[in-house]
């Protein structure tokens, strides 16, 4: 078993809006290291952090992302730094997986290929990779975040809610 340590990021996830006005709601990201802090920061647009808040996130749990994220490296490491479903509004959705890359997506959602090859042809020939590459993201994500529901952090793409009994209290 690997070691980790306070200083390794193993997963990260950001969401910001691609457009918006200054002091508007600017989306949230969450990040897990190593030793099981996990911080969570809210922004405006225009400023830096508008909230920041430290929990902790057990052991077992932190073992078990990294080791999903290690059994699915390969995969990850295949998946284009920067998918393109033709969405140009919305939401920009990042993901860091330790030991790859930043993916960067906007508005990423499940597709359906199979489906969509039928009901919209010419999206389905243009974005066919993209949708499986989407779709990889995903499934590691939402696995991700049913690990972390167990230590009661509700990550979702567009929110997070976290218990308050998993808050750190930080003095500086």
């Amino acid at each position: 078993m690997a070691t980790l340590t306070k200083e390794m990021k193993i997963f990260s996830y950001q969401t910001s809006p691609v457009v918006g006005w200054e002091g508007e709601y600017g989306g949230f990201s969450l990040e897990l290291f190593g030793n099981g802090n996990l911080r969570y920061c809210t922004y405006k647009l225009f400023d830096d952090i508008q909230l920041m808040q430290m929990f902790k996130v057990d052991r077992d749990t932190v073992y078990g992302i990294y080791e999903l994220i290690q059994e699915t490296k390969e995969e990850i490491g295949e998946i284009p730094r920067n998918l393109d479903n033709g969405s140009h509004e919305g939401w920009i959705n990042e993901f860091h997986f330790i030991g790859q890359e930043k993916i960067v997506a906007r508005n990423i959602k499940t597709s359906l290929p199979k489906l969509t090859m039928f009901t919209k042809r010419s999206y389905y020939e243009k974005y066919r990779e993209n949708m499986a590459n989407e779709n990889s993201v995903l499934r590691i994500f939402h696995e991700i975040c049913r690990l972390l529901r167990t230590q009661g952090v509700r990550l979702s793409l567009g929110q997070c809610k976290i218990d308050q009994d998993f808050k750190l209290k930080v003095t500086w």
